[in-house]
């Protein structure tokens, strides 16, 4: 399973951020990182790293209502984007817990976002998928997403995690945390 944020991936010279998303007078291919301002969850457009926007909402690993309602609630588990280790790059981890499921193994990955001056969620590193127990995010029991810096100036970050428990149906939330980290990636 893929991050998917939204609807179908759409080619970059076929995108147009509305107007009503984008700051008056900036244009996708003039933005910059930055600080994302408040209540930009309702417009914002997330795009990968070729620049096609990538679909959002909330989609599930079932294929109806009724088995939607059986499906268990796995506990997405994620840390706040922060600085490396090192001091050079950004990093984010993902792991799971059981919540109200009853398997022991999922597939788990992390995704980590930069926001950008014309509204846009830009995907800048993902982790490889992992097959996890569930845990609390101790380094054998979680996924890391991580890029170099290009400078040290603040930007808003988001940590999305997907949860996809192996044998059994889950539901399809990628929650994320979000954090302004003195790391821009251009």
């Amino acid at each position: 399973m893929t991050l998917a944020i939204g609807g179908v991936s759409t080619p970059a010279m076929a995108v147009s951020i509305p107007v009503e998303s984008a700051p008056e007078g900036i244009h996708q291919g003039d933005a910059v990182p930055g600080i994302a301002p408040q209540g930009v969850d309702d417009t914002a457009v997330y795009l990968d790293e070729d620049g096609k926007v990538l679909p959002t909402g909330n989609p599930t690993n079932v294929d109806s209502g009724a088995t939607l309602a059986a499906a268990c609630t796995p506990e997405s588990g994620r840390d706040n984007p922060h600085r490396s280790a090192t001091g050079v790059a950004v990093s984010g981890h993902g792991w799971w817990g059981k919540g109200t499921c009853t398997k022991d193994r999922a597939k788990v990955y992390n995704c980590l976002y930069e926001w950008y001056t014309d509204n846009t969620w830009r995907r800048k590193a993902c982790s490889e998928t992992e097959t996890l127990k569930p845990g609390t995010g101790g380094s054998s029991y979680r996924t890391a997403a991580r890029h170099d810096c290009t400078n040290t100036s603040a930007a808003s970050w988001r940590n999305h995690v997907d949860v996809d428990v192996i044998d059994e149906s889950d539901t399809g939330e990628r929650p994320y945390r979000q954090a302004e980290v003195a790391c821009q990636v251009f």
